[in-house]
């Protein structure tokens, strides 16, 4: 896969953006003692935080697994699946939102499914993470009401009532965009423009994998998959806490506002969350009394943990995949001699 320069210099300023967030966040902090808290940190329940991350991949390759095969074009094995997923993750940490592509090619190599549907699947997918995000976040508020309000009243209204401006020409230049689009597909619906076959083939693909949660054989499944996922979140979020004495106290709903701020923070365009988790999910465990110093611990314990997880099992995908693609190779090659 080639890279164009622009796209280059892009991952590389979103890289200076992530480190310089980090740099910001742990500016004037006491490494030392951070570092003497991680030495002292109970490895089981990273272990166990670990296990409940791992389990929810699993889960979100069965649930992308269910939307796959409604497309019409055959299921694909679950390790298949997940060795796409996991991989996916793994090219986010070089390269943001390229591993979504980027497991959608996984599959197209290994069970021959076009990428357009697959990319289709994937925002589809998306859609739903954000709908269980918004449902996540609503809990939060009426779990935590008093702790949240007052820090997003602090944080977030304060700040953005400076900036109306700004905010109403953001909600223009969106409304604008959709417009636009919406205009777009209905000329291309009527074909007035002349559309190449090749762009309204990559539309009817893309519709295909979108609607694909319509098609669902088992939505009950669909249903229960999801809402793990988030649950398995939640819980890996909430077994690290017990690792560390300063946050060992906290409970359920400290792990749900951690989650929330933690999956905020991954949506930033930058490599594997870097900074961006760090900040956020440490001045999230301000609202709970922690000092922006153990919360960086957390972070950094939570972070590390969770990307090291990625690299090795991400690392071993990629060279089984690789593995798999040259078996298959030479057999086509010894199938034509």
């Amino acid at each position: 896969m080639r890279i164009s320069l622009t796209t280059f210099i892009r991952y590389l300023v979103f890289l200076i953006i992530g480190v310089l967030l980090l740099y910001l966040a742990f500016k004037g902090q006491d490494l030392n003692k951070m570092l003497s808290d991680l030495k002292r940190a109970d490895f089981v329940w990273v272990f166990l935080s670990i296990i409940s991350s791992l389990l929810a991949h699993i889960m979100r390759a069965y649930r992308w697994n269910l939307m796959i095969g409604s497309l019409g074009h055959g299921t694909p094995s679950m390790l298949n699946t997940f060795h796409a997923v996991i991989m996916g993750y793994l090219a986010n940490l070089a390269f943001p939102r390229m591993g979504e592509l980027a497991r959608c090619s996984v599959i197209n190599k290994s069970d021959k499914i076009p990428v357009i549907k697959l990319l289709g699947t994937v925002i589809a997918e998306r859609m739903v993470d954000l709908l269980m995000l918004g449902i996540v976040f609503a809990m939060g508020i009426v779990l935590e009401f008093k702790l949240l309000s007052g820090f997003l009243y602090k944080h977030v209204l304060i700040k953005l009532s400076g900036r109306i401006g700004d905010i109403t020409l953001l909600i223009f230049a969106f409304l604008l965009l959709i417009t636009i689009i919406i205009f777009f597909l209905i000329l291309m619906k009527k074909k007035k423009w002349g559309i190449s076959n090749r762009i309204l083939k990559f539309f009817s693909g893309m519709k295909t994998g979108i609607l694909s949660v319509k098609n669902l054989d088992n939505k009950t499944a669909f249903v229960l998959s999801s809402v793990s996922i988030w649950l398995l979140y939640g819980l890996s979020s909430y077994l690290c806490f017990f690792a560390l004495s300063a946050t060992s106290s906290l409970g359920p709903g400290a792990a749900l506002s951690t989650l929330v701020f933690g999956s905020l923070a991954m949506i930033a365009p930058v490599q594997g969350g870097i900074g961006a988790f760090h900040w956020m999910v440490s001045e999230g465990l301000t609202i709970y009394g922690i000092p922006k110093s153990d919360g960086l611990s957390y972070a950094l314990l939570a972070h590390t943990t969770q990307t090291l997880i990625v690299l090795i099992i991400g690392s071993l995908s990629l060279i089984l995949f690789l593995k798999q693609s040259t078996g298959k190779k030479q057999n086509e090659q010894t199938g034509k001699y």
